[in-house]
């Protein structure tokens, strides 16, 4: 039988979780507060912190379907057609695509690297453990391949990749007027720059 009182519970954490995602999206991670999510709810301030201790806690939440959306993305750019190091290529880029067409949960994840970042939520960790391992993964393959350099420690080049990669969207994105009208600089030209200076350094 299933447990009325376990089952609404449930569905007010998912509500709440679905409200701060609306908020996410419309007002961006900078602007976004548990006040707004609470009006957008009609709910009792003191009931968004019976599921959740702190901003912190619900971001974490809503992350999850960030970074599983963005994994999806790593993995549907994998294609048995591409081979040698065009699948590692397709992979970067397609970080930068996500970026594009989902900016506010782009946002939401560069937000959540900062060192005062502070929540127990398991879900995201769990998450974060599968994007860090799907690029690990990846270059483990590629070495064994002989196509990646295997002096390369995998698991520091994750790391080095995944920072290097998110630092160079958001300087494109912070920078973005002066890149495309002053400059006259294409911003997806400039990434696959940065991409062919990464693979340059990893081949």
């Amino acid at each position: 039988m299933i447990d009325n009182k376990k089952l609404r519970s449930t569905s007010r954490h998912t509500q709440i979780v679905n409200g701060a995602d609306i908020i996410l999206k419309e007002n961006g991670v900078q602007r976004f507060t548990i006040d707004k999510v609470v009006d957008y709810l009609g709910i009792a301030k003191g009931t968004f912190y019976k599921y959740f201790e702190s901003k912190d806690d619900i971001l974490a939440e809503v992350s999850i379907k960030a970074l599983s959306l963005m994994l999806n993305y790593f993995k549907l750019s994998q294609r048995e057609d591409q081979v040698g190091i065009e699948n590692t290529k397709a992979f970067i880029l397609s970080s930068y695509a996500f970026s594009q067409d989902y900016p506010a949960y782009f946002e939401l994840i560069v937000y959540m690297e900062r060192p005062e970042f502070k929540s127990e939520v398991d879900g995201y960790k769990k998450i974060s453990d599968k994007v860090t391992g799907f690029v690990i993964d990846h270059l483990k393959n590629q070495q064994e391949k002989g196509i990646i350099r295997k002096d390369i420690d995998p698991l520091y080049g994750t790391f080095v990749l995944w920072g290097s990669c998110m630092g160079v969207m958001q300087f494109m994105e912070a920078k973005k007027v002066f890149i495309e009208d002053v400059q006259h600089l294409s911003q997806n030209e400039m990434m696959k720059t940065y991409v062919d200076m990464i693979i340059n350094g990893v081949t």
